[in-house]
């Protein structure tokens, strides 16, 4: 392994053959993880439906989240993915210069998690008034985590590829386009799951 500088100061490994495939392989291990954690979310908020402690599962006067905001923040994801989608076929290709693209990915990876926060305070819940809002809450606090966590991976990738230090490679950007794709079906499974099984 030869090392290589970087304009930070610190050093960078070259990569090691099988690297890429241990990132495609740990990213899928992540998916696997996340899709229990979605399922226990899912078994809470059926669990408690079901057994609607002293009519505390969905009061009256509560209602289900803003639906425009709320189709809107589910719609900035898909065309956040068609454009890493595009990164993505560019860079299997060997597209040498694809920064533009790079940008409106990045672009429509933030506005994404920017939006989610706004729907979040549009709600108007209380988290007092039962645990419909608590369960749906906290659901859509997760998913917010993970649009941020992956738009923060998304950043370090469009960034070390501009800057010239760390070009993504065709793996990276497949690993990335999985998760994001992952996350957004969650995501629409999520509301249509709140908005309608009340």
């Amino acid at each position: 392994m030869s090392e290589v500088a970087s304009p930070t100061g610190l050093t960078a490994v070259e990569e090691v053959a099988g690297g890429d495939q241990t990132l495609i392989v740990s990213s899928r291990l992540m998916m696997g993880a996340n899709t229990t954690l979605q399922l226990s979310f899912l078994f809470t908020f059926l669990y408690l439906r079901a057994n609607n402690f002293g009519g505390m599962w969905h009061p009256s006067g509560v209602s289900a989240p803003p639906e425009v905001l709320a189709l809107v923040s589910l719609l900035i994801p898909i065309v956040a993915l068609l454009a890493l989608w595009a990164v993505s076929r560019a860079i299997a290709r060997g597209t040498a210069n694809m920064n533009g693209l790079l940008w409106l990915a990045l672009a429509f990876v933030v506005f994404t998690g920017a939006v989610r926060i706004l729907m979040m305070y549009q709600f108007g819940w209380d988290l007092q008034n039962g645990t419909y809002i608590d369960i749906s809450t906290v659901w859509y606090g997760v998913m917010l985590a993970e649009f941020i966590i992956v738009g923060l991976w998304v950043m370090s990738l469009v960034m070390g590829h501009v800057r010239g230090t760390a070009p993504i490679t065709a793996m990276q950007a497949r690993a990335v386009v999985e998760q994001w794709s992952y996350i957004t079906v969650v995501s629409f499974a999520v509301y249509a799951l709140v908005e309608f099984v009340t």
